[in-house]
């Protein structure tokens, strides 16, 4: 039987996403208790939308810290200015860099890498018919 992303998505006890890591801690939602937890990869979404939304947000971020920094650098001006613009530069591309490090992904290919996740200790679990969900063996 294929798995969807409804049907385990009581089993999810935590999600924690880093990059296109998504680390998931399984449980049975019956007893509440953990068997585990697995690891899997999201893939950039492709889809023209996609595309277009994480380009916006790179442009809208970029021109918030890189606008910010160089306002520091022409408040202050001279060689203060300029020796602080190098470091607000730097922290200004640091946080472009985080903030921006999770655009090319959607709420699809989060689910998407949570299933694939499931794959990998669905042997911990059955499927119960009268509750429609699966529970730990």
């Amino acid at each position: 039987m294929p798995v969807s992303y409804d049907a385990i998505e009581p089993n999810i006890a935590q999600v924690d996403v880093s990059g296109s890591q998504v680390q998931v801690v399984w449980k049975c939602p019956v007893t509440g208790r953990q068997l585990g937890q697995s690891t899997a990869y999201m893939a950039a979404d492709t889809s023209l939308r996609g595309r277009v939304t994480a380009n916006v947000k790179r442009s809208i971020m970029s021109e918030i810290t890189y606008g910010a920094a160089r306002f520091i650098s022409n408040l202050l001006g001279g060689t203060a200015g300029r020796v602080l613009s190098n470091a607000a530069y730097t922290a200004a591309g640091d946080v472009d860099n985080r903030a921006t490090s999770g655009v090319d992904y959607s709420e699809a290919t989060r689910q998407a890498a949570i299933v694939a996740a499931f794959e990998q200790v669905q042997t911990s679990f059955v499927w119960d018919e009268s509750r429609q969900r699966f529970v730990a063996k």
